[in-house]
């Protein structure tokens, strides 16, 4: 093998919310992070504009599953209505692999300081045979890659 390895199978993501798993999700978006650039335009330089980094900024997380019993990610995002604010929380997504014939975490990213700022139940149809969805949005202040746990 050249080093560069077998791409991962994305099959299945986990959240977990301050160090807890709360979900797994067949589907995630927002896995970006992107830096902003200043340009300036110095008097009497004509050949090309000064580009500097400036603000950060990242996608808000968007996490989509087969709907459960589970009820934790709805409390959590409720407690805006119960309370009038909602607890920010520290989170990751882990992407799923099998590994030696276990399922465990190859990659993962970390949140800061996340909330859930939208929350979808499942579209209900009778004459549908498709998978109840349903899907959380997640707003953070800032997202990196960390090493896998183990």
């Amino acid at each position: 093998m050249d080093g560069f390895g077998y791409p991962y199978v994305t099959a299945s993501f986990r959240l977990r919310i301050d160090g807890m798993t709360m979900a797994d999700f067949s589907e995630c978006t927002g896995l970006a992070s992107e830096t902003g650039v200043e340009e300036y335009a110095e008097g009497g330089e004509n050949r090309f504009t000064h580009r500097f980094p400036s603000r950060g900024s990242a996608p808000n997380l968007v996490l989509k599953r087969g709907a459960t019993a589970d009820r934790g990610l709805w409390d959590w995002y409720a407690e805006y209505a119960r309370l009038g604010r909602v607890g920010p929380r520290d989170g990751q997504v882990q992407l799923l692999g099998t590994v030696a014939g276990e399922t465990v975490p190859v990659r993962v990213w970390s949140f800061r300081r996340g909330w859930p700022v939208k929350i979808s139940g499942p579209d209900l149809n009778a004459m549908s045979a498709a998978v109840a969805l349903e899907s959380v949005e997640i707003a953070h202040q800032g997202l990196a890659l960390v090493a896998p746990p183990g």
